[in-house]
């Protein structure tokens, strides 16, 4: 062991016990504060579906019969995939933090 893992592993953790409590302003605001991020989040899967339906129109009329674009191809395909991916993750959020939060303890 180096001298730094002894020194790390000597200091006590000062959060250690401590749990985020998110009440401290009463009822009303615990609703309010909830209903805001339930807004923000439905904003940005309504926002990642519009990019999603963007992408895949822009893959569509890049492969037109007679005249194929590539390029405009891979860019509705980097639109789409991208959007795709920001819909998972905001659609599996609460796992996502459920998970993250739970490693720590």
């Amino acid at each position: 062991m180096n001298s730094l893992t002894i020194v790390a592993a000597k200091i006590k953790n000062p959060l250690d016990g401590i749990l985020p409590d998110f009440s401290f302003g009463g009822q009303e605001f615990t609703e309010l504060w909830q209903k805001l991020v339930a807004a923000v989040w439905a904003g940005g899967i309504i926002v990642s579906i519009v990019f999603l339906i963007i992408g895949i129109v822009a893959m569509a009329g890049a492969s037109n019969e007679g005249s194929s674009n590539p390029n405009a191809h891979a860019v509705g395909k980097k639109k789409a995939t991208w959007a795709f991916i920001a819909l998972v993750g905001l659609a599996a959020l609460a796992v996502i933090v459920g998970v993250t939060l739970s490693i720590g303890n």
